[in-house]
This record gives structure tokens, sequence and C-alpha cells, in this order.
């Protein structure tokens, strides 16, 4: 195994590793101010918080559970080959649904094209995928010393195998980010 691969993997063991010492050590107090009725404030301080409207109706992630040593909510920006790559992902376990998306040389105050999308945003699963180049992410904050990534994004995609459409709208992000690089 050459020393690159050796390297990302040992990166994405720890990762893992953080995630899940993260999740275990988090509260579910600290969720206490988050309507789950409205969509959440936009802020910058890092609250693993995710929301947005699917199809009109609300979606929000904002609970750290680990049941299976993952969180339900996490960035990683890592270096792929002369890019930066950022990835986001949030998961509702109780609904089954969550989405994930990448977008490339994340800057902040810029509105930057999604280049993938993974999505099970329906609750009965009739309309899950994986898209490229459709959407878009605007940067609201960029801390590169507290690891804190915040922004908008929004994206239309019709369903491969019907005549559905998911439009996900006013969506909001504000987490803790982790390095891979």
């Amino acid at each position: 195994m050459n020393k690159k691969k050796v390297i990302k993997k040992t990166c994405k063991s720890a990762l893992i590793m953080l995630m899940f010492l993260i999740s275990a050590f988090s509260c579910d107090s600290c969720d206490d101010d988050i309507d789950p009725n409205k969509l959440p404030p936009e802020t910058h301080v890092g609250r693993n918080i995710v929301g947005c409207y699917v199809n009109g109706d609300l979606w929000l992630a904002y609970k750290n559970l680990a049941p299976s040593f993952q969180s339900d909510i996490w960035a990683m920006i890592e270096k792929k080959d002369n890019n930066t790559q950022l990835t986001v992902e949030a998961r509702r376990r109780d609904l089954e649904t969550g989405f994930h998306f990448f977008i490339m040389n994340p800057k902040e105050n810029e509105n930057l094209p999604i280049q993938s999308i993974g999505f099970n945003l329906i609750e009965n699963g009739t309309c899950r995928g994986d898209y490229e180049n459709c959407g878009s992410v605007f940067i609201t904050k960029l801390d590169t010393i507290k690891n804190i990534i915040s922004g908008r994004f929004s994206f239309t995609l019709k369903c491969k195998d019907s005549t559905s459409v998911v439009k996900v709208t006013d969506g909001r992000f504000d987490i803790r980010y982790y390095k891979c690089y």
C-alpha cells in the first residue's frame, strides 16, 4: 500500500473515532433552545444544526445521536489533488431521511455550485438518488481556526424513476468541521 493511501486511511479512521467521541459526549439538553417547528436562525458558532424546506415541509437535523458510531450531522474538508473538497452530511434517523453534498474549494461570501448530492428526503423512500452539478451553496462563515462552516443551500432534483420533484429551499447549516489533510 502506498504512503498516500495509508495516510488517507489513517485520517478517515481518526475522523470516525473523533465523530464518535464528540457524539458520545454531546448532551441532548444542548438542543433545548431549538424549536422543532421552525427553521433555525442563521448562526456562525458551530451548533451542528441543519435545516431546510423539502417541498415546502420543514426538515431539521440537530441531534448527534450515535447508535451506529456515526454522527447525524458532520462536515469535513479534505485535500483532493490541487483542490479542497467540503462534504456536508445530515440525517434524521427517526425519519430515515438525509442528504450529503460536496462542493469544491469552499470560500466565504461566494455562491458555489454543488458538485454532487446524494439524498433520501421523502419519508417513504420513494424518491432518492445521486445527482451531479446541481444546486448551490453560499458560505456565510468559514472559520479555519475554530473549524466552523456555516451557509445556505438550495437544490431542485427530479426523481430518476418518476415525475416527482424534490425542491429544497431555504437550507442552512452551522457545523464544526473536521480537516482531513
